[in-house]
């Protein structure tokens, strides 16, 4: 009996019992502490302003060799390109640009593409690239630069951009008189948007044989290994402003001393740039409101893993990259003298990169525009999200103290410590509702990929987005009757509820140190309701439980944000059609998930497949304990 009447035991057990009891305010306390520490963040004190830290970068922002003759070159191009275009209403006029390429000096080539399209009867869509290559006359072609500009024909949905093609052709006509590049120039044309570029990166690396969705072909040359890339995106020879696109794909960002590069050659030859650049006026500013906007723009983009831009694929192959939005203005005028910026900008980018003697290393891949002058890095961020997830690791510690000690004080003069009933914990009932729940989500990922399930679909003359979204449906109400047949006792459903808790906090801290904004997001909607969460019996209490929790399905989340997007968008719809149109827009988000997941590798959807629909399984069962009539047992001490 002397271990029983330790007294640094039950001044332990005191301790404990303090923690149990004050466990919601005290996670709560370290929720609201990470969201108050990240407003803070647009604030000086917790930002840097921007700097390089390559200083081989720097020969780039010398006096630059363009002449007006260039300039010149230009309009004359863009003159031809669109009577070329009337030809070609759908496609690239692909002889007009080899014959260009080739009396430029390039080594031209085309690249073939297919789709191979697994959804609506297995369609086929074909493309072609093309691209020259401007060899460095230094050195052996070991290393290169790529300058990329996507083509749209006259008759596409997207913003026209075919003034990029004049730009990079005169500026290839420039580069082939130099001798200084110690670099290989590859001058890509792409069709078919991110799909052109995904093939052609794919066969420059070597793709991998057998089957595949995307048949990316093969190319005829290669140049060196790609250091980084610049993708053009000009809207007209007129140019208002640049807005820098960074976002790749999974959040995945270029180095800061790329995008800082690209901004101080614009600054100095009379454009204004920077991220989400929307007007001719520096976005400088120095009050707080528009500092936390610019912050919050940036985590909303980069959360969906979605690239913006042509330049977004490269980083996958550990490539710096970023897209040059070149906007027009909305009065043109007759001089367009931003016509000989934009060169210099793109030959001041390529000098300071053919300067570079190995790969972006210095400065920072993980960080948050603040302004176009301030930013966040990973040290300053980070915290925020290390208190939110974090506070549910420490519930579930103190929930496992839960299992052992109750919330009770002992009445003043007693010294018997109160403990729980002496029930085992059901490993095996544990592990088994474990393994069903992310087997159900193991099923939601594996069924959009089944080619029976496509088949029938398309056999059964299904729309592939209303399949698609059935087949959902269908595994979310699996997932709603799993706690008719898997009822636990309560101490089964509190050692379930501390797995929860550890996976949802493990994850989302993995996925902070991958793509931030996604896990920033889902802590703010996750942690309060985790937290909150508690399995009671009381009709009124589960009521409002079950709500909750069927508000927080990833489907449920999903349409609500897009019926708020819908409802921002077109504001003179009423309800019904408000919400069908949501409907709708929820349908295709859930189809363009899963293709980009197939095609390009986001991991959006595998990974609320495979983590976040688990979990939520997890918490509804959470919300279903089985009656237990044990009491509690108590120990004396003396």
């Amino acid at each position: 009996m002397g271990l029983l009447t330790n007294p640094s035991i039950s001044q332990k057990a005191k301790y404990c019992r303090k923690l149990v009891k004050y466990n919601t305010l005290i996670c709560l306390l370290l929720y609201l502490l990470g969201v108050g520490f990240f407003c803070a963040l647009p604030d000086n004190n917790f930002s840097s302003a921007t700097y390089f830290s390559e200083n081989a970068l720097l020969p780039g922002l010398v006096n630059s060799e363009l002449d007006m003759e260039t300039v010149t070159l230009v309009k004359s191009l863009a003159g031809e390109l669109q009577r070329e275009r009337e030809n070609y209403p759908k496609g690239i006029p692909y002889p007009w640009l080899l014959a260009k390429m080739r009396r430029f000096g390039l080594e031209t080539h085309t690249h073939n593409f297919t789709l191979n399209y697994p959804f609506g009867g297995g369609k086929r869509f074909t493309g072609e690239n093309v691209f020259g290559i401007l060899r460095a006359p230094r050195i052996a072609s070991t290393e290169s630069i790529v300058i990329s500009v996507p083509y749209r024909p006259p008759e596409t949905v997207h913003t026209d951009v075919a003034a990029g093609v004049p730009l990079m052709l005169a500026f290839a006509d420039f580069a082939r008189k130099k001798k200084y590049w110690a670099k290989d120039i590859v001058f890509l044309v792409t069709e078919q948007e991110q799909l052109g570029m995904q093939a052609w990166l794919e066969a420059y690396h070597g793709a991998e044989d057998g089957p595949r969705i995307l048949d990316s072909g093969s190319l005829r040359a290669r140049a060196g290994s790609i250091q980084a890339a610049i993708n053009l995106e000009v809207q007209g020879l007129d140019i208002s402003h640049i807005n820098l696109k960074i976002e790749g794909l999974n959040g995945q960002l270029p180095n800061l001393d790329l995008h800082n590069l690209v901004q101080k050659l614009s600054s100095k030859n009379g454009i204004v740039a920077g991220y989400k650049q929307n007007s001719v006026n520096p976005k400088r500013s120095y009050r707080y409101q528009d500092k936390l906007y610019n912050l919050l723009s940036m985590v909303f983009s980069q959360a969906s893993g979605v690239p913006t831009g042509n330049h977004g694929l490269f980083h996958k192959y550990g490539i710096e990259a970023l897209t040059l939005e070149a906007v027009k203005r909305d009065k043109p005028h007759a001089q367009n003298q931003e016509v000989g910026s934009m060169l210099r900008i793109i030959e001041g980018i390529s000098r300071s990169l053919n300067n570079l003697l190995e790969r972006f290393h210095q400065s920072f891949f993980f960080y948050i525009l603040v302004a176009n002058d301030r930013f966040v890095s990973i040290g300053d961020y980070m915290p925020s999200l290390a208190l939110m997830a974090g506070s549910l690791l420490i519930k579930a510690f103190i929930h496992y103290l839960a299992i052992y000690y109750s919330d009770d004080d002992p009445a003043d003069g007693e010294t018997e410590v109160k403990e729980k009933p002496k029930a085992d914990i059901g490993y095996f009932s544990v592990g088994l509702v474990l393994l069903v729940a992310h087997s159900i989500g193991a099923l939601a990922m594996y069924l959009p990929n089944s080619t029976a399930i496509n088949q029938y679909l398309h056999q059964a003359d299904l729309a592939t987005q209303f399949g698609f979204f059935t087949l959902f449906v269908t595994v979310s109400t699996i997932a709603v009757t799993l706690p008719a047949f898997c009822s636990l006792t309560p101490i089964n459903i509190d050692a379930l509820q501390v797995a929860v808790l550890l996976e949802l906090g493990t994850v989302l801290l993995a996925v902070g140190m991958l793509n931030f904004s996604l896990a920033f997001l889902l802590s703010v909607a996750l942690v309060p309701f985790i937290i909150l969460l508690r399995p009671t019996f009381t009709s009124s209490s589960r009521l409002l439980s079950w709500f909750c929790c069927l508000l927080l399905h990833p489907m449920t989340v999903l349409y609500l944000v897009l019926l708020g997007l819908t409802w921002s968008l077109f504001p003179e719809l009423a309800l019904k059609p408000l919400l069908g149109k949501a409907l709708m827009a929820t349908m295709d988000a859930l189809t363009y998930s899963i293709v980009d997941s197939m095609i390009y590798g986001n991991w959006l959807f595998d990974l609320v497949s495979l983590i976040f629909i688990p979990c939520w399984i997890l918490l509804w069962v959470l919300l279903f304990p089985k009656t237990d009539t044990k009491g509690g047992t108590k120990l004396k001490t003396k």
